[in-house]
Formats: C-alpha cells, structure tokens, sequence
C-alpha cells in the first residue's frame, strides 16, 4: 500500500476493482491472489477506520465508510467487510458494485438471503436489515451516490447489469 499500513488510495482500491471485473469475473484466472489481496485492503481498511473513529486516513480521507457483517447464505459463518456509503435523505446506502464485475458481489447474496446485519460506522455499532432498492427509488439513490462518489458510474460502465442499491434500516 502506499505511505504507510493504514494509508489506502484510491490506486489501491481501483486494482482490485479492476482485478475483481475481469472478463470471466472473479473465480477466473488468478482468483487465490485477487482474493488475498481483496482481503488484505480489506482488513487494512477495517482498521483504519476503527483506530480513526470510522475515518480513513490519507488519500481516501473524507470517503464515508462502514463495515458490515453478514451471515453467509450457505455456511452462516458471519463475513465482515468495509463498504463506501453514503447518508441520502437520512437513509444509509451501500452500493453492490464489486468494481463493475459482472455478477453481484458474494456479500449481497449473503444479505439477500440473511438481511440482518451489523453495521459499524461512526465508532458505532448497530444492528440493521438491509432492504435492496428497486425501480425510481434505485435509479435516483444511485444517481445521487454516482454524483458524490463518481467511481460507482465507472463501474456501472463496466459491466451489462444492474448494480443493487441496498439501504440498511437501522433495528430501533
């Protein structure tokens, strides 16, 4: 990584999206690798964002950012990751985009199938049910989140599907 362990770029995380879309999708080629090197940015930014009160420093400093932990749809082992979100009209979104690939991101079957998650985000933690958005909802959130985050029209361009918008409807 550049700088230092916990300073991640944005050279770092395109990569992998590019490495993750693939022609094939992951699974091809050199999977083992990709998938080392997706888990190791991902525990870097997982840490980074809980030493930092959940804010990553350097390059991709002002990013916002949560990590969330699903259940596997197959195995129920709990999977921990970090995602790019943003707070549009007080809701929580996060994107399935896994860089453009042409199928959706292992993460968001296991949400599919298992909706309730936890969610760290803020130094906080919270329990949430994630809800995929459809039809006008979907188009003008992820319109919204393209318009802050542009790396998410990138990877639309990259691939023939629809990317799910998911909103996490924190548990009162």
């Amino acid at each position: 990584m550049a700088g230092n362990d916990s300073e991640i770029t944005m050279a770092d995380i395109d990569k992998l999206a590019l490495e993750i879309s693939a022609p094939d999708g992951p699974g091809s080629g050199n999977w083992k690798m990709e998938s080392s090197q997706t888990k190791r940015v991902n525990d870097e930014v997982m840490d980074a964002l809980r030493k930092n009160n959940g804010k990553i420093p350097g390059e991709l400093e002002g990013v916002p950012a949560l990590i969330i932990t699903t259940t596997g749809a197959k195995t129920g082992k709990k999977r921990t990751l970090p995602l790019a979100c943003q707070e549009i009209d007080g809701r929580l979104i996060i994107i399935a985009s896994m860089g453009g690939a042409p199928r959706n991101p292992p993460w968001f079957h296991n949400l599919v199938h298992c909706p309730d998650v936890l969610i760290e985000k803020d130094g906080e933690s919270f329990s949430a049910r994630a809800v995929v958005t459809e039809g006008e909802d979907r188009d003008r959130l992820f319109q919204t989140v393209c318009a802050n985050l542009p790396v998410f029209a990138t990877y639309q361009k990259r691939t023939d599907r629809i990317i799910p918008v998911i909103e996490l409807i924190r548990h009162r």
